[in-house]
């Protein structure tokens, strides 16, 4: 039998069937290609009505791989319809010189500065939009004619890509929130072919190959592990280079996410006359923010709190909320004056004032200067109201300091995007007992958050802002020290030395294993806080580990399995365990056992506390598991051989009675195999259930407690329809021995039925009797590994492990399979070699290993 590796539904405690009805559209369900009979089924209306919602996306297509989505954000009446009034903008948008009080920006500055916008798709109003939006606000002219506005496509020439109407919206707002903010900068718009990154990307290159040293990108996508191979096109030093961090809430979004890069996140700008700045700011509730799945911390957040050890974002951020959007006047998007917001306000607008604040030095990353701004609480206005999601920590609610919706805050004058004078701070950091360099020490210096290593000589420099610092050293293997008191002058070097004392060592070693009733051993990965040699790995086959740490230090341990990704499902089911350990000045024995996600109840050899089924064992029109089909014509399938979508999205298998695989009508009935449920007290029956009622047509279920001599219908279905997750309390059945439960349908007109994830039994999970078959497939001839085997056992098909890399590709060609106790029947297969079976003595709790040595030209094993 397979267990199911899904999410669970809570166990039901009432006395009544409960079930919570998908409606189609939600769940993706299809209706069937055939004629629809009189009484059609009928989705829930709430599923399609159009969503309501108080603002209109402009850029509201989910991109696929490798291409960006624009972040502006409309705000439209009540009604929804885009109105736009032609003759002045919206009375509650904001202008230039609402944005210039607010920031308190010295608008007499930039003048020559120039600031890129890059944009996709062309955009054949852009200058006539921008000149009538500057004539409105009495703006100086920024046109073709006079330089201050010129416009390329992504290499520089004069090809520009087709019109877009919704990419022209965002292009307008880019243009006049630089307006806004910046009246005096010239300002260079580059569009790329169209939205994907190699276009955005060549366009990037091209603003800063014609001379533009702030670079504004109101667009981004959600991270992907490939991103990195586009970070060259992002990372220019003495470019300030701006992204929107997103406009869906706490979620990250990249260019953003690099570490060389403006993350912008959104605020909710307020007038407010009773504050002496005479506006307050809240964090807007759908800007993004959160913690980098790929991107590592960089050196400017390390000495942060952000709750993420890897980029967090935003760095800074602006007025983003629609509803104190500014004004724009945009022809091709939406055709006249509109109120504009997202973070694709909010990133023009802060890469105008970093052009504000004056021409980055070159060789530095902007993104660091308000990190290491002396004065932030003179220069950031710090954002402590609001939220754009629930995580319940400073990712996603603002607060005092950093937070992820608003960074640092929002500017206060230009005073904290400003490189400033500078000095060094250089010097060598040794052992003092050998006078060795010591490398990869941690050297801080604070005020400003400075931070860097040293290198393979043990030197550091820090190129600081002038004033006074204490200088601190860290590294794992020494005694940390600090010398305060150091001053950076103007130009000129400050040296600080550092001698360090080493720590002594200790080895730490153990196992690794189940912790839920099982034991056997597990292969996990251990991640030590503070130890440099990356996450240390068990044996697969033992879990044994050993690591040797620095002595008289108290780690954090985490300890997580990591296994080949088996086909259903890549978790391994157990939970994370994290846990202090204290290394004194002798070796340290330390196990740990892991325990089972009761939850999901998805780990290797546990299941459901009854009968669990998902059908993955099914073969086309065969059940498995014990399962049996009977009726008047053939009935209920396992292949779905109509391509209907699944009853629960996450779950791919099911068992389905479609009358269009017989052109008429069917009468069928799936009976399950006798489940003893002895010591249970309140059992019940739950599964997946996709029907669809129609006149003529009926779906039962219905329970037998004596082995199917006698049965009692426990739900019935004709013209309702019931589709979405069923959970029936069957107390009748608590405590009894041969319970069974059986599916019937009856209908035709090409309807169906299909039903998934079936539980007989309660929602305890339970070890199930058995034990672990492991080992490495490998090419014979070679001895190398063989990727993507599939090992399993012969007498229960669906049952199986793949044989490939693990995560982070530390083992290769190892499989992990939960076989039952005795005598087990196995076979490996993959294409370009032989099928090879072997016979494994299983026993129960424990680890047989058992590898394989494949033949490519036939004989195996």
């Amino acid at each position: 039998m397979r267990i199911p590796r899904l999410l669970r539904r809570a166990p039901v405690t009432g006395p009544v069937v409960t079930m919570v009805v998908a409606a189609l559209v939600g769940l993706g369900l299809e209706l069937p290609a055939h004629s629809a009979p009189a009484t059609a089924p009928v989705a829930v209306s709430a599923a399609v009505a159009p969503l309501t919602t108080s603002t209109d996306t402009g850029c509201n297509t989910t991109p696929r791989k490798g291409f960006a989505r624009c972040m502006s954000v409309v705000r439209t009446p009540a009604d929804h319809v885009v109105t736009p009034d032609v003759v002045a903008p919206p009375s509650t948008a904001l202008g230039p010189a609402d944005i210039q009080s607010a920031y308190k920006l010295p608008t007499a500055r930039g003048g020559g500065q120039t600031v890129a916008i890059v944009d996709a798709y062309g955009d054949s109003d852009a200058e006539s939009d921008l000149a009538a939006y500057r004539a409105y606000y009495d703006l100086p002219a920024c046109t073709t004619a006079n330089g201050c506005f010129k416009k390329v496509d992504q290499n520089g020439g004069t090809n520009y890509p087709s019109d877009d109407p919704s990419w022209g919206t965002e292009t307008t707002l880019d243009l006049d929130a630089v307006s806004a903010a910046c009246p005096n900068c010239n300002i260079l718009l580059v569009e790329g072919d169209d939205s994907s990154f190699a276009s955005l990307g060549t366009a990037e290159d091209t603003a800063v190959a014609l001379g533009a040293k702030f670079v504004s990108n109101s667009y981004g996508a959600s991270e992907d592990p490939s991103q990195d191979a586009n970070s060259h096109y992002y990372d220019h030093p003495g470019v300030v280079i701006a992204a929107s961090s997103g406009d869906t809430g706490n979620t990250v979004i990249n260019p953003s996410s690099f570490g060389n890069v403006v993350a912008v996140g959104g605020t909710t700008l307020t007038r407010d006359a009773s504050t002496a700045r005479g506006w307050t700011e809240a964090a807007w509730n759908s800007g993004g923010s959160g913690c980098s799945t790929v991107e590592p911390q960089p050196d400017f957040q390390a000495s942060l709190d952000t709750h993420c050890a890897n980029r967090a974002t935003a760095d800074v951020s602006a007025d983003a909320d629609p509803v104190s959007g500014l004004a724009i006047y945009d022809t091709l998007g939406q055709g006249g004056w509109l109120q504009v917001g997202g973070t694709s306000l909010a990133s023009p607008l802060v890469t105008a004032m970093y052009a504000l604040a004056g021409t980055p030095a070159a060789g530095t990353y902007p993104v660091t200067y308000p990190y290491h701004d002396l004065n932030q609480a003179a220069d950031l206005f710090d954002v402590t109201q609001g939220s754009n999601g629930s995580c319940g920590d400073v990712l996603c609610t603002a607060g005092p300091g950093w937070d992820g919706p608003t960074g640092l805050g929002t500017p206060d004058g230009v005073g904290a995007l400003s490189y400033g004078q500078h000095g060094d701070l250089v010097g060598q950091v040794t052992d003092a007992a050998t006078g060795a360099p010591v490398a990869e020490a941690v050297v801080t210096a604070s005020p400003g958050g400075y931070l860097t290593h040293t290198d393979s000589t043990g030197h550091y420099d820090i190129n600081a802002g002038v004033g006074t610092y204490t200088v601190g050293v860290t590294s794992y293997t020494y005694t940390s020290a600090d010398h305060a008191g150091a001053d950076v002058t103007p130009n000129a070097d400050t040296t600080v030395d550092f001698a360090l004392r080493a720590k002594p060592q200790a080895t730490v070693s153990g196992t690794v294993a189940d912790g839920s009733g099982h034991g056997w051993p597990l292969f996990a990965r251990i991640t030590i806080d503070g130890y440099p040699g990356g996450p240390i790995y068990t044996d697969p086959f033992t879990g044994h580990y050993s690591v040797t740490l620095a002595g008289q230090t108290t780690y954090q341990v985490h300890v997580v399995p990591v296994y080949p990704g088996v086909l259903d499902t890549p978790e391994d089911g157990y939970l994370q365990q994290d846990t202090a350990l204290a290394v004194g000045t002798g070796d340290v024995g330390r196990d740990f056992g892991l325990a089972v996600d009761a939850n999901a109840c998805t780990a290797p050899g546990y299941g459901w506390n009854g009968l669990s089924e998902d059908f993955g064992d099914a073969h086309g029109a065969a059940p498995g598991d014990g399962w049996t089909v009977s009726g008047s014509k053939a009935g209920w399938r396992f292949d779905n051989p109509e391509d209907r979508s699944a009853v629960n999205p996450l779950d791919s298998r099911f068992a389905v009675a479609d009358t269009a695989t017989t052109g008429g009508r069917m009468d069928t009935t799936l009976t399950s195999p006798a489940v003893n449920l002895s010591g249970q007290s309140a059992p019940q029956l739950s599964f997946d259930s996709g029907y669809y009622g129609a006149a003529g047509q009926s779906a039962d279920v219905q329970l037998s407690t004596d082995n199917g001599r006698t049965w009692t219908e426990i739900w019935h279905r004709t013209t309702a329809n019931g589709a979405g997750a069923v959970d029936i309390p069957v107390p009748q059945a608590a405590g009894k021995q041969g319970v069974r439960v059986r599916f019937r349908f009856s209908g035709g007109h090409g309807w169906w039925w299909s039903v998934g994830d079936v539980l007989l039994g309660t929602h305890t999970c339970t070890a199930l009797p058995g034990g672990i078959v492991s080992g490495l497939v490998t090419d014979r001839a070679t001895g190398k590994p063989v990727q993507a085997s599939a090992v399993g056992d012969t007498a229960s098909p669906g049952d199986y492990a793949v044989a490939a890399p693990t995560e982070e590709a530390t083992v290769s060609g190892f499989y992990s399979l939960f076989v039952p106790a005795g005598p087990a029947r196995l076979s490996a297969t993959t294409p370009g070699y032989a099928a090879a079976t072997a016979t494994a003595a299983v026993s129960p709790n424990r680890t047989t290993r058992l590898d394989w040595s494949l033949d490519a030209a036939g004989g195996a094993r």
